[in-house]
C-alpha cells in the first residue's frame, strides 16, 4: 500500500510542480495515442498470427493423440472385490445405482459393466 501512495504523491507532485504549458500537454497525449494505435495493432497480428494457430496446433495434437490412445486401448477384466462398489442406500438420481459422472465404457456397477 505504501508504494500506492507513493505513486499518487508523486503524480500530485509532477503536476503541481511542472510549468508545461496546455499544448505540450496535447502534443503528449497525441503522441501517447500514436504510440498506443501501434502497439494495438502489433498485438493483434501476434494474437492472429502467433497465438490462434498455437491453439489450434495444440488442440489438432491433443485430439490425435487421444483418438490413437482410444484406438487401442481395451476394457478392463471386471473384478468383483466385496469392498468396490459398495451401495449401502441408492443414489438420488436415476435408476439409484449410477454414479452422478457415469462412464458405461470405463465404470463398472456392482454386478458388472453394462452391455453395450
Amino acid at each position: 500500500m505504501a508504494s500506492v501512495s507513493r505513486i499518487f504523491s508523486r503524480l500530485l507532485q509532477r503536476r503541481s510542480f511542472s510549468t508545461a504549458s496546455v499544448s505540450d500537454l496535447k502534443s503528449e497525449m497525441l503522441a501517447e495515442e500514436k504510440h498506443a494505435a501501434g502497439t494495438t495493432k502489433t498485438w493483434k497480428l501476434i494474437s492472429i498470427f502467433v497465438a490462434a494457430p498455437g491453439i489450434l496446433f495444440c488442440v489438432y495434437n491433443t485430439v490425435s493423440k487421444e483418438m490413437a490412445h482410444k484406438a487401442h486401448h481395451e476394457k478392463a477384466e471386471f473384478k468383483g472385490y466385496a469392498h468396490l462398489r459398495i451401495r449401502s442406500k441408492p443414489f438420488p438420481w436415476g435408476d439409484g445405482n449410477h454414479t452422478l459422472f457415469h462412464n458405461s465404457h470405463v465404470n463398472a456397477l456392482p454386478d458388472g459393466y453394462e452391455e453395450d
